[in-house]
């Protein structure tokens, strides 16, 4: 790829990365939030027993550990204050704002049977920490991917149990813009080398079994130069939030220019092979001209010789 295709295929997977990544950077954003929260509250229960800090750690770092794993399409929030028998979690659908599920959290497998098989909090789903030696017993109780000893450990260090969620989060918003970037590299690297190639094949000047395999390396390193960009653009909001509001004005310009130079670089790709052909004909003209009066000159020499 040449340097200029290079810059525009950089540019353009850097801006389009970065606008398809709303639902990561959303996680990421949503998981901050929940560990600011979880800081707040653990500061303020700084003198309250081990058994209600952990608990409030639990519905905290469960909070982070599902909006991680269920994505941008949901919103995860934990209330703070509620009265009896209300949720301790929420789950809501980003596009209708709707309550997906509501959650209880319990901090042991015997309480959170008790109430499930109490039914006292209705549709509310009970869950647990995994990893107790006793297990829930009630098919309705649901184990959390966060396990009692991550549970005892956050509720000692909050900042540390929230640094992983985080960094967890920032890495699969990194990786999303990445693979976004990838694809967008390789669709633009192909569309720009086909033309190349496949004009030149046109032209006589490449073999087609050549020009594909050129087309596919071309393919591969647009697929990669795009995965480095939309990586690296994703990595600054992802580790320095505040200059989101900066990049999102940033990335629609720098993929408008991307978009142009490689528009641009079509136009120069067809005059070359415009320009390319004409020349070809006019060599073929000339060549065939010379050879008329070469032939010609032989023809007068022998009559005037004989």
């Amino acid at each position: 790829m040449k340097n200029k295709e290079k810059s525009a295929n950089s540019q353009i997977s850097a801006g389009v990365s970065f606008q398809a990544n709303g639902d990561a950077r959303f996680v990421s954003q949503n998981v901050r939030d929940i560990g600011s929260q979880f800081k707040a509250k653990m500061s303020r229960m700084a003198n309250s027993p081990a058994s209600s800090r952990e608990g409030f750690a639990f519905e905290y770092l469960d909070a982070s550990n599902q909006q991680t794993n269920l994505g941008g399409g949901y919103k995860v929030e934990v209330l703070d204050i509620n009265g009896k028998n209300s949720p301790d979690i929420l789950i809501k659908s980003r596009t209708s704002g709707n309550v997906v599920k509501e959650q209880q959290l319990k901090l042991n497998s015997r309480t959170a049977d008790n109430a499930a098989n109490s039914g006292a909090y209705g549709k509310q789903e009970i869950r647990t920490p995994k990893g107790q030696t006793r297990k829930p017993t009630n098919s309705k109780v649901k184990e959390s991917n966060v396990s009692t000893s991550e549970v005892s450990k956050g509720a000692k260090n909050p900042n540390q149990a929230n640094s992983k969620y985080q960094f967890k989060a920032a890495m699969a918003e990194i990786s999303n813009a990445a693979a976004i970037g990838a694809i967008t590299g390789a669709v633009a690297a192909t569309l720009m080398s086909s033309l190349v190639h496949f004009l030149a094949v046109e032209r006589g000047e490449m073999e087609i079994d050549d020009a594909i395999a050129a087309v596919f390396i071309n393919t591969v390193e647009g697929a990669a130069l795009g995965s480095v960009s939309g990586g690296l653009f994703a990595a600054i909001p992802a580790f320095i939030p505040a200059l989101i509001p900066v990049l999102n004005i940033i990335s629609v310009p720098l993929l408008t220019v991307g978009a142009f130079q490689l528009v641009n670089q079509v136009g120069e790709i067809i005059d070359r092979h415009t320009f390319a052909k004409r020349n070809a004909l006019l060599e073929e003209v000339h060549r065939q001209d010379a050879a008329f009066f070469e032939s010609f000159d032989k023809q007068v020499m022998a009559y005037l010789q004989s």
